[in-house]
C-alpha cells in the first residue's frame, strides 16, 4: 500500500471513528415521542430530525460515512451498523439525560416562542455536480435515506428523499455573474415541491439540464428550506438519480378486445379532459379496433381525430387492418309535440270539471319496485272545489328515509291503510268516468303509476284526458324561469304553505286553484277548448317546450357525416334555446348513414325503464338503432336520490338489456369516457364545477348536492367484463366486445376533411346584376391590361410585359413563344416579335394560353401525350394567377377594395399581396412591387435604368429617387416601385396559396363584410369560427377556487400541475375579427363543416364556422376583412380638410425630417419629451419605436420601410440589427429588415432567384436557428459563403426567428407617411383625427387648462411608475401628443353645447381642437347623441330641461356644470313673478 492511499486510510478510520460517536450521541439524544407542553402547543424537540424508526436513522447517518470516504477516493463501500440493547441501565441513563435536556429545553423553548418571529431565510447551496461514470446519479450520489411523501414535507427538514415525476423545469441564468439555477416542479402524486439546483459552471449546468426529463421519474435528495422567492418550502437537491416509473399503466390483457362507442373530449364544453389524439393513441395501444368520438353538441374534435388516424393508418403492412375513428356526436333532442294536453277533448275550458290529483310515491321506479303511498285529488269547476279526496295506501314495505323526509309520511301512518289496488279502484270510482279531464303538476310522474296500477291489476286502459300544468306554466309565461309548483302558486296568488307542500291532498288543492286562474288568462286569450292548449306554443317553438333526451349519433357513411353536419348545424342555430337541441323529425329526416343510440343516464330509455312496462319500452326502443348501457358505478350518483339503491339500479339496467333484445335491437356497453385514467377524474371534478356562459353548471354538479361524481374513464376490455358480470359472462361478452365490433365493421373509412393538396375551391363571382357569373380570368387580364397601358403605355415595356406575364399565367408561355419563333430573326427581332406574340395571346384569354401551351407540350415531349395525362402535364406546367385558378380571389379582393373606395374610404393591404404587380394593376394594393423607377403620367414613358445601371441597384424604393422630368415630354415623372419579388406571393412554382389581406376602414369593415352575402349569397359566407380553450391562468383559477371552495390546502405547485390538466378543454367559441370564409355554390357547406353562431349567441347577425378555420383552410377560400384606425383616421382627415389624401407627396423632406428630430414641428425635444416628431406617428410613435427611429436616423422611405419590417420581426432587430449598427459593422440602410431583403440582396450578389427564395424562405420562419434544420442550414451556409456572401450577413439570418413581408411594411409605412404630412402641415385637423381614431383616454380638464397643466399630469401619472392603471396609461399616451399640440400653439376648447360633435373632435380653426360631448368622464356615446339630437330641435332653456331631454345623470350635470359648459344657463325653466 503506497504512503498516498496510507493517509487516506488513516483519515478513513479516523473520520469514520468521529462520525461513529456523531451516529451515536444522535442516536442517544434523539426520541421521536417525547414532547412537552407550552401554551396548549406541542414543542418537538429533534436535534437531527424526525425518523420513523431507529433504523432509518442510523441508516441515514450511515449514508453520511459512506459518502464522505466517496469524496476522499474510496470507491463502493457496504458498511453495516448494528444496535445493541445496552439493557435498562443504559436506558435509564439515557431517560435521565434526555429529561435534563428537555427541562433546559423548555426554558430556551419558552424564550424562542416569545420572540417575533421571522420568516426562514432561503438556504442556498451550490452543489457538486461531477459526473461518476460508474454511478447512474445525475448529481450527487446513488445512496440516500428512505423517500418520503411530498405530502409530508411541511417545514424545514436537512435531510429529505422523495421520489417524483417532472411536470415542469425552469432555467434561470444570471447576467451580472456565472450564477444559474435549474428549478423542477416535481410530484409523487400525493403533492407537488419544488427541487432547485444551483450552479456556477456551464458544463454542469447543460449536462444536467440535458439529463432532466418532464414526465420522468427521479429520487430526489437534499435539504427543505424556506424559499423567499416561491414563498413555500423548496428542496435544495444533493442528489438525484433516474428510477423506473410509477405511473400506473393500465394494459388491456383481453385476447378479444372492446371497443369504446361513447366518448368525450376536450372539445366537450366544459366536461372533457382528455384530448382525441391521448384518447385514440390509448386505444390503439391497447389494440383495440377503433374508437367512437361523441362530443356534446359539436364535432370539433373531428379535424384532429381524422388527421391523427390518417397519419396512423399511412404505412399500413399488408394485411394490416386500419385503425377507425367513428365520428358521433351527443346531442340533446327534443320531442316535436308538446304534450300540454294527453288525449285532448274539445269541452270548454272553463265548463269542465276537472279532477286534479297528486300522489306521493316510495321512489321514481313507477316500472319497478316503487308504489303509490298516498292519493290526493280535488274536483273543481269555474274555480269552485266541488270535492275532495286524500287516501294513504300501505305498500307493504319500508319506506326509504328521504322519502320520510319529504313527504312527512311515517311508516306508522300507513299501517292498516288499503293496499295500491283498492286505493287505485276507489279513485277511479271516485273519478267519475274516463272522459273526466284530469290534472297534474309534472303530470307525466303521477300518470306513469297510475297507468301502471291499470296494468298491474287489470284495471283496463287509462283513457282520461290529461293537462300537465308543469307544461302548461312554462309555454304560458315562457319568460318566467321558474315553474315549480311554488313558483307558479306565488306567481298567480295562490296562499301555499311549503311546510305542507309534498302532500298529496294539499299539493292537489293548490294545483286546482292555479288551474283556473291560467284557464282564466287563457280565455281572454281567446283559448275556448281543452284542445286548443296544445297550441299555445308555435310550431317554430317546440324545440324550447319539448321533453329533451340525451342520445348519440354515430356516422357509417361520407353521406351520413354530412347528414351529422346538418343536425349539428341545426341544432346550434335553428333550435339553439339556451343549449344547442335538435327535434326528433329533424333526426328522422337526416338519418340516413347513420345510427341512432340511446345515450347516457339522461337518455329517454334509461329514464323510461324505471316509469315504463315492459310494452311502452319496447315501444321508445323502437325509434333507436342501438341502446346504451353503463358501468354501474356511473350510475353512483343517482343513488338513493333515483334508486333506493344499488340493487335497485342494477334491476333497472336488466330490465333495459332484457327488453331491447325482446325488441330487436342491439345493445351495447360504452363507458360513456370524459377522461383517460381513473386518477384524472379530479381534473373533471375542477372543470365542471365551474358555471359554463350561458349554462350554468353542469347537470352532475347540480344534482349531486356536494356528493361524488362518477368516474368515467377510459376503461380496458378487462375492467368492462368485471363491470357487466352480473349479467353473465356470455351476455357481458356480448354488449363489450361482440356488439360493439359489430358496429365498428358496419362503418366506413372515409375523409372528414377533403383532400385538396392545400388548393382551396374557388368560388364564382357574381356579375353586379347578382345572377350571371364572371369570366374571371377575362376579367382579371382586362382589369389589368387597362391599367398597365394607363400607367406604362401601349405597347408596354418589355420588363412590364414579362412580370404580368409571369404573375399570370408562369414563365411557359413566354417559353413556349419563344419555341415557335421564326428561328431567322435577329436576337433584338426575337426580343420584340417574342413580347408581341406573349402579349397577344394573353390578352386574347386564357383558352388561347392554354392552346399554345398545350401545343408546345406536345412537340416538345419525347413521350407521346394525349387526353388526361396531356391535361395533367398542362396543369403543372401553368401557373401563376390565372394558370394556378387564383383569378377568382384576385377579382374578389379588387371588387371589396372598390365597394370600400366607392364608399369613401382607402384600404391598406396587409401581407404579401403588394408582392404581386397584378394586384398592383388591379387596384388591390397601392404596393408597386417593380424595381425603383420613373414614369410619366403624359406620355407614358418609363425609366427603370440609367447609364446601363439599374435604378433599384442604387434606390430599394422609387419613393427616394430625385425628381426627374421626362426626357420625352418635359413633365414632371412619378416615382414609383419598392423593388420585391412576385415569387414572395405566390411561391415560385404558384405552389403558394394567395393570403389577400385587407385592412379597411373600422367604420366601414361591417359593410364589407355584407357586401360579401351580396357576392356569394348568405348561405355560402360565414365567418372564420375560433375555438375558446381554458388557459393556463384560468386553469390556475379554477383549480385554487374548487380547493378552497372545499376549504382544502395546496401547494401553489400542486395547483399549478393539477391545473396542467384542465388546459386546453373547449370553454366557448368565437370568431376571427375579419375572417370570411366562402363556400363556392357548387358544393354545400355540409361538404366541409357544419355552422353555428358564435358564443352560442341567437342574436348574432353572423353565423360561424363550427371547425376551427384553421382546420379546413385548406378547403375553402378565406377573406380577411379587418378593421383598421388608419383608413378611418385618413377619411376623417379628408373630410375635414377637404384634400385627397392620395396626392401626398411621400418624398416630402419636412416630413421626413421627423423621423430625425422634432424641429419641422416648431418645438424642440425638452417641450414635448421626445427626440423625434413621431409621437402618433402609426408605425413609428410607440416607446420601442421611437428608440428605434433615434437609433437608425432614417432619411428614406426604403429606411422607413425596414425599421417597420425591424419593428415587427423576431430576433432581427434586438441582438441582431441593432448591435450590427452600434457596432460599425454594417451602416443601417444594408441591414437585413424585411423577409425580401434577403431575396433581392442575394439575386443582386449571383444567387439564382430559386436559391435565393428557398434560403429567404427558410430564414424567415426561424429555420435556420432551429436544432432539427441544422443540417439543411449549414448547407445553405456554405452556399452563401462559396457565393462570397459577407459573414455577417450569414450570420444575421442565423438569428432570425420571424420575419414580416416588405410588402405589407411598404404599405403600412405609406399610410404612415400620409398621416405625418398632415401632422407636419395641417396639424389641427391631425390632433383632432387622431383623438378621434387612437386615444383610448383622454383628460378633458387638463387638455382645457393647456400645457403646464398637461406636462404636470404626465408627470403625476409619471411618478405612479407600475402602479399606474390602464386608464391612466391610456391618458397618458393621449396627454403626450396634446403637451406637444400645446408646445405648437394648438388650444383645446371646452366642449361647447351647440358645436361640439357627439363623439368626435373637430377643428374649431387652424389652432384650435374642439373636443366631443363623450370626451367628459363618464358620458357615453349614446347621451352625446342624445345631445346632439335634441339640439338639432331647438335651443336649451335651462339646465333642468337639458338633463330631461337629454336624459343626462345628475352626477354628469353636476360635471359640465363645474366645467363651465353650462355658461349662465339658468337652473330651472320656472318663471318668477317676484
Amino acid at each position: 500500500m503506497d504512503k498516498k492511499k496510507i493517509v487516506y486510510f488513516i483519515i478513513a478510520v479516523i473520520t469514520g471513528i468521529t462520525i461513529g460517536k456523531y451516529v451515536y450521541d444522535s442516536y442517544s439524544k434523539t426520541e421521536t415521542k417525547d414532547v412537552f407542553k407550552y401554551k396548549n402547543e406541542n414543542v418537538y424537540m429533534l436535534q437531527y430530525g424526525v425518523y420513523s424508526s431507529e433504523e432509518n436513522m442510523i441508516n441515514s447517518r450511515l449514508n453520511e460515512i459512506i459518502n464522505t470516504y466517496h469524496k476522499i477516493g474510496f470507491g463502493s463501500l457496504n458498511l453495516k451498523i448494528e444496535l445493541l440493547d445496552g439493557g435498562n441501565e443504559l436506558k435509564e441513563e439515557i431517560k435521565k439525560e434526555l429529561e435534563e435536556e428537555v427541562k433546559e429545553a423548555s426554558k430556551e423553548a419558552t424564550e424562542f416562542l416569545n420572540k417575533p418571529k421571522e420568516r426562514p431565510r432561503e438556504r442556498m447551496q451550490m452543489v457538486s455536480t461531477k459526473k461518476d461514470p460508474e454511478s447512474s446519479a445525475i448529481i450527487g450520489f446513488e445512496n440516500m435515506s428512505d423517500p418520503v411523501s411530498v405530502q409530508t414535507i411541511t417545514g424545514e427538514m436537512n435531510d429529505v428523499t422523495i421520489e417524483g415525476y417532472i411536470f415542469g423545469k425552469e432555467l434561470f441564468e444570471s447576467t451580472k455573474s456565472v450564477f444559474k439555477i435549474i428549478t423542477l416542479k416535481v410530484s409523487d402524486l400525493s403533492d407537488s415541491i419544488l427541487v432547485k439546483i444551483f450552479f456556477r459552471n456551464e458544463e454542469d449546468f447543460n449536462r444536467v439540464n440535458g439529463e432532466l426529463n418532464e414526465n420522468s421519474w427521479y429520487k430526489i435528495n437534499g435539504r427543505v428550506s424556506f424559499d423567499t422567492f416561491a414563498n413555500d418550502y423548496v428542496l435544495s437537491a444533493r442528489n438525484i438519480v433516474p428510477i423506473e416509473s410509477k405511473f400506473k399503466e393500465e394494459k388491456d390483457t383481453e385476447e378479444e378486445k372492446r371497443v369504446e362507442l361513447h366518448a368525450h373530449t376536450i372539445m366537450s364544453q366544459m366536461d372533457g379532459v382528455v384530448s382525441v389524439e391521448d384518447l385514440i393513441k390509448q386505444a390503439k395501444k391497447w389494440g383495440h379496433r377503433g374508437i367512437a368520438v361523441t362530443d356534446h353538441d359539436g364535432v370539433q374534435a373531428f379535424p384532429n381525430a381524422f388527421n391523427l388516424v390518417r397519419g396512423m393508418n399511412k404505412d399500413l403492412k399488408e394485411g394490416e387492418e386500419p385503425f377507425k375513428v367513428i365520428y358521433g356526436c351527443e346531442l340533446v333532442m327534443v320531442d316535436d309535440n308538446i304534450d300540454i294536453v294527453i288525449r285532448p277533448t274539445d269541452e270548454g275550458i272553463l265548463d269542465a270539471t276537472y279532477v286534479v290529483f297528486d300522489l306521493e310515491t316510495t321512489g321514481f321506479n313507477a316500472g319497478g319496485a316503487d308504489s303509490i303511498i298516498e292519493i290526493g285529488a280535488t274536483k273543481i269547476r269555474n274555480g269552485e272545489i266541488l270535492d275532495s279526496f286524500d287516501e294513504l295506501i300501505d305498500p307493504k314495505r319500508k319506506l326509504p328515509q328521504k322519502i320520510i323526509d319529504v313527504t312527512h309520511i311515517t311508516d306508522d301512518m300507513l299501517v292498516g291503510k288499503m293496499n295500491e289496488e283498492e286505493g287505485v279502484k276507489k279513485f277511479i270510482e271516485w273519478i267519475g268516468g274516463e272522459n273526466v279531464p284530469m290534472v297534474a303538476h309534472n303530470a307525466k310522474f303521477d300518470v306513469s303509476f297510475i297507468e301502471m296500477a291499470y296494468k298491474k291489476y287489470d284495471l283496463g286502459e287509462f283513457k282520461n284526458p290529461v293537462i300537465d300544468t308543469l307544461e302548461l306554466s312554462r309555454a304560458l309565461d315562457n319568460t318566467e324561469a321558474r315553474h315549480s309548483l311554488s313558483a307558479i302558486t306565488k306567481r298567480y296568488g295562490v296562499v301555499f304553505d311549503e311546510d305542507a307542500h309534498h302532500r298529496a291532498n294539499y299539493d292537489a288543492e293548490g294545483t286546482a286553484l292555479v288551474l283556473y286562474k291560467m284557464l282564466k288568462k287563457m280565455y281572454d286569450q281567446n283559448f275556448r277548448k281543452i284542445s286548443e292548449l296544445n297550441n299555445l306554443v308555435p310550431k317554430d317553438e317546440i324545440h324550447k317546450y319539448g321533453k329533451t333526451h340525451d342520445i348519440n349519433i354515430l356516422t357509417l357513411t361520407r353521406e351520413g357525416l354530412k347528414n351529422l353536419f346538418t343536425i349539428v348545424s341545426y341544432a346550434n342555430t335553428k333550435y339553439l334555446y339556451k343549449t344547442p337541441r335538435i327535434l326528433r323529425s329533424e333526426i328522422e329526416k337526416y338519418r340516413k348513414g347513420l345510427l341512432i343510440g340511446s345515450g347516457c343516464y339522461q337518455s329517454e330509455v334509461f329514464t323510461s325503464a324505471s316509469t315504463k312496462s315492459d310494452e311502452e319500452l319496447a315501444n321508445i326502443i323502437k325509434f333507436y338503432d342501438y341502446v346504451e348501457v353503463q358501468p354501474v358505478d356511473e350510475y353512483c350518483h343517482l343513488v338513493p336520490s333515483v334508486f333506493e339503491n344499488e340493487a335497485q339500479l342494477i334491476q333497472n339496467i336488466e330490465k333495459i338489456v332484457r327488453v331491447t333484445e325482446e325488441a330487436g335491437k342491439m345493445i351495447v356497453a360504452t363507458g360513456d369516457v370524459h377522461h383517460l385514467k381513473k386518477e384524472d377524474k379530479i381534473y373533471r371534478e375542477i372543470i365542471i364545477n365551474q358555471n359554463v356562459p350561458g349554462r350554468g353548471r353542469h347537470p352532475l354538479i347540480r344534482n349531486s348536492k356536494g356528493g361524488q361524481i362518477p368516474s368515467q374513464h377510459f376503461r380496458t376490455t378487462n375492467e368492462m367484463l368485471e363491470n357487466f358480470e352480473f349479467l353473465g359472462k356470455e351476455k357481458a361478452k356480448e354488449l363489450v366486445i361482440t356488439n360493439p365490433n359489430k358496429i365498428l365493421d358496419m362503418t366506413e373509412v372515409f375523409d372528414v376533411i377533403i383532400q385538396t393538396g392545400g388548393v382551396p375551391f374557388s368560388p364564382r363571382v357574381k356579375a353586379d346584376d347578382g345572377k350571371t357569373y364572371l369570366d374571371c380570368p377575362r376579367v382579371v387580364t382586362d382589369l389589368v391590361y387597362e391599367k398597365a397601358n394607363d400607367w406604362y403605355g401601349d405597347p408596354l415595356p418589355y420588363n412590364i410585359e414579362s412580370r404580368l406575364g409571369t404573375e399570370l399565367y408562369g414563365d411557359i408561355v413566354l417559353t413556349s413563344v419563344k419555341y415557335y419563333l421564326d428561328k431567322s430573326l435577329s436576337d433584338e427581332e426575337k426580343e420584340i416579335e417574342s413580347f408581341k406574340q406573349l402579349h397577344d395571346v394573353i390578352v386574347k384569354g386564357s383558352d388561347a394560353v392554354k392552346e399554345l401551351v398545350r401545343k408546345y407540350l406536345v412537340d416538345t415531349s419525347e413521350e407521346e401525350l394525349t387526353g388526361d395525362e396531356l391535361e395533367k402535364k398542362l396543369k403543372k406546367s401553368l401557373g401563376g394567377v390565372i394558370g394556378a385558378g387564383f383569378d377568382p380571389i384576385y377579382l374578389i379582393a379588387q371588387r371589396l377594395v372598390k365597394k370600400s373606395n366607392n364608399d369613401g374610404f382607402l384600404v391598406g393591404s396587409r401581407g404579401s399581396v403588394g408582392s404581386s404587380f397584378v394586384a398592383t394593376m388591379m387596384g388591390i394594393t397601392e404596393v408597386n412591387p417593380l424595381a425603383a423607377h420613373y414614369r410619366c403620367p403624359k406620355c407614358k414613358h418609363s425609366i427603370f435604368e440609367e447609364d446601363g445601371k439599374a435604378l433599384g441597384a442604387t434606390y430599394s424604393s422609387g419613393f427616394d429617387l430625385p425628381n426627374k422630368n421626362c426626357p420625352k415630354c418635359g413633365t414632371l415623372m412619378l416615382k414609383d416601385g419598392q423593388d420585391i419579388p412576385f415569387a414572395t406571393f405566390l411561391g415560385f412554382n404558384a405552389d403558394k396559396v394567395p393570403d389577400i389581406d385587407l385592412n379597411f376602414s373600422d367604420l366601414n369593415q361591417a359593410a364589407i363584410h355584407e357586401y360579401t352575402k351580396v357576392l356569394f349569397g348568405v348561405d355560402n359566407v360565414y365567418r372564420a369560427g375560433t375555438i375558446g380553450t381554458v388557459a393556463e391562468k384560468t386553469a390556475y383559477g379554477y383549480t385554487k377556487g374548487f380547493f378552497e371552495d372545499k376549504g382544502i390546502e395546496k401547494r401553489s405547485i400542486e395547483i399549478e400541475r393539477l391545473s396542467k390538466g384542465c388546459t386546453g378543454v373547449k370553454r366557448t367559441t368565437g370568431q376571427h375579427p375579419g375572417g370570411i370564409v366562402v363556400i363556392p355554390d357548387y358544393m354545400d357547406v355540409f361538404d366541409f363543416t357544419p355552422f353555428q353562431f358564435p358564443a352560442d349567441d341567437p342574436n348574432s347577425a353572423w353565423r360561424t364556422t363550427h371547425f376551427d378555420y384553421h382546420k379546413i383552410e385548406d378547403d375553402v377560400l378565406k377573406l380577411d376583412i379587418l378593421g383598421h384606425s388608419d383608413p378611418t383616421q385618413l377619411r376623417m382627415i379628408q373630410d375635414m380638410t377637404g384634400t385627397d389624401v392620395t396626392e401626398v407627396p411621400l418624398d416630402d423632406k419636412e416630413t421626413m425630417g421627423i423621423f430625425l428630430s422634432p424641429a419641422p414641428l416648431g418645438v424642440t425635444s425638452d417641450q414635448i419629451m421626445c427626440n423625434t416628431g413621431t409621437l402618433g406617428i402609426p408605425e413609428f410613435g410607440t416607446k420601442f419605436t421611437v428608440q428605434m427611429v433615434e437609433d437608425t436616423k432614417p432619411k428614406t422611405f426604403a429606411e422607413l420601410i425596414k425599421i417597420s419590417g425591424l419593428s415587427h420581426g423576431t430576433d432581427v432587430w434586438l441582438g441582431n440589427a441593432q448591435d450590427l449598427i452600434k457596432n460599425n459593422i454594417v451602416p443601417f440602410s444594408e441591414v437585413i429588415g424585411c423577409r425580401d431583403d434577403i431575396m433581392v440582396y442575394l439575386m443582386y450578389n449571383g444567387l439564382k432567384p430559386i436559391t435565393a427564395f428557398k434560403i429567404m424562405e427558410f430564414v424567415r420562419k426561424g429555420r435556420a436557428s432551429k436544432p432539427k434544420d441544422h443540417d439543411q442550414w449549414v448547407e445553405y451556409e456554405q452556399i452563401l459563403k462559396d457565393a462570397g456572401i459577407k459573414d455577417w450577413f450569414i450570420e444575421s439570418c442565423h438569428k432570425i426567428k420571424y420575419m414580416f413581408p416588405k410588402a405589407h411594411a411598404a404599405a403600412y409605412v405609406t399610410s404612415a407617411f400620409r398621416v405625418a404630412w398632415y401632422k407636419v402641415h395641417m396639424p389641427v385637423y391631425y390632433y383632432a383625427s387622431w383623438l378621434s381614431c387612437k386615444a383610448t383616454d383622454v383628460d378633458i380638464i387638463s387638455m382645457i387648462k393647456g400645457y403646464d397643466a398637461i406636462k404636470d399630469k404626465l408627470t403625476e401619472i409619471t411618478n405612479k411608475g407600475r402602479d399606474a392603471s390602464n386608464k391612466e396609461l391610456g391618458t397618458y399616451e393621449s396627454l403626450h401628443l396634446c403637451l406637444e399640440a400645446a408646445a405648437r400653439g394648438i388650444k383645446f376648447l371646452n366642449v361647447d353645447l351647440y358645436k361640439s360633435a357627439a363623439t368626435t373632435f373637430g377643428a374649431a380653426s387652424e389652432t384650435e381642437v374642439i373636443p366631443p360631448f363623450n370626451a367628459i368622464e363618464g358620458l357615453g356615446d349614446t347621451v352625446a347623441n342624445n345631445i346632439v339630437e335634441e339640439r338639432e330641435k331647438g335651443p336649451f332653456i335651462s339646465i333642468e330641461e337639458f338633463q330631461i331631454r337629454c336624459k343626462v345623470s345628475g352626477t354628469l350635470i353636476d360635471k359640465m356644470r363645474l366645467m363651465g359648459i353650462f355658461g349662465d344657463m339658468p337652473e330651472t325653466s320656472q318663471l318668477s313673478l317676484f
